[in-house]
């Protein structure tokens, strides 16, 4: 039994890892998801999800950086700030004050800038051109370490679609500059949970362990996906991962029954299908519409 847990935990944090680790979110959502469904209290999930998020985004962190994945301005202006973040969410939810009042209206505006993330990227200008911008990088950082400290899983799906919107950098370097700012918060955030409540904080080790053996195997493939991944079909795939992990949060504050759940989900696949589509008709065109620009020229040679 305790066998068969720890293998699920592996696999959990292996395909959480490589979701995360090419998309920039998805690791914290997936494993918190995996502890709760076992019975574990929030607060040991939320350390152990954190302990097990140092040791695959260290992996992950050195990987993207050596694919050059990595912007380290932005990564510093993120994870210094998240470190704070991280440590204050830790206090705050072993403090066991009421947290959630909020998570409606942010998970809604998060859907609404997952659905401009997409619509750019599938229709759209992409990145824009122009320097690179971190201005909105701090105050990223700063809720985004506080949430995923409280919740767990809250830093990919805060930082990644603010930073994809407001930098100018491209998809790769932005999940690869996020998961390596990771490694800030969640370090920030263990070391909180264990000065808050050092004597009745329980780690679960061992699915720790096999959730960061898992992550840690994956976080190189994760890596070399996201550049791999066409930028238009990345951009396209963070925008629509962030709606539906903030939808799946948005939902969970209203007793929606189950069929109007799955035809909201089917819709959001449907949507994502036409999104993955959009980068290649507008490519197809680009490519038929260049030959009518250059035979003119070339006759009146």
């Amino acid at each position: 039994m305790i066998a068969t847990t720890v293998f699920s935990a592996v696999a959990a944090g292996f395909i959480a890892q490589l979701v995360d680790g090419s998309l920039g979110m998805g690791f914290g959502t997936i494993t918190m998801t995996f502890l709760l469904g076992l019975g574990i209290a929030p607060a040991a999930a939320s350390a152990s999800v954190n302990v097990a998020t140092i040791a695959t985004s260290a992996v992950s962190a050195a990987s993207h950086a050596k694919l050059r994945n990595v912007h380290w301005p932005t990564t510093l202006r993120l994870g210094i700030p998240g470190a704070v973040g991280g440590f204050a969410g830790a206090w705050a939810l072993a403090s066991l004050t009421r947290l959630d009042a909020a998570t409606p209206v942010t998970s809604a505006i998060l859907i609404a800038l997952g659905g401009a993330i997409v619509w750019r990227f599938a229709y759209g200008k992409g990145t824009g051109t122009g320097p690179v911008r971190t201005g909105f990088a701090a105050p990223t950082g700063l809720v985004g370490g506080f949430l995923a400290a409280v919740g767990g899983g809250g830093w990919g799906p805060v930082t990644m679609p603010i930073t994809l919107s407001t930098s100018r950098l491209e998809p790769h370097r932005v999940v690869g500059s996020v998961s390596t700012a990771q490694l800030f918060a969640s370090s920030a955030a263990v070391l909180g949970f264990w000065l808050a409540v050092p004597h009745t904080l329980t780690v679960v080790w061992p699915l720790v362990v096999g959730m960061a053996v898992g992550g840690m195997a994956a976080a190189p493939l994760a890596a070399w996906l996201t550049r791999r991944i066409p930028t238009a079909k990345l951009g396209s795939t963070i925008g629509m991962l962030v709606v539906a992990l903030n939808l799946r949060t948005l939902l969970g504050n209203f007793s929606l029954p189950w069929p109007v759940v799955t035809l909201l989900y089917l819709a959001l696949a449907a949507v994502w299908a036409a999104a993955l589509v959009g980068p290649s008709r507008a490519a197809a065109r680009a490519r038929e519409a260049e030959p009518e620009r250059v035979a003119p020229e070339a006759q009146q040679a």
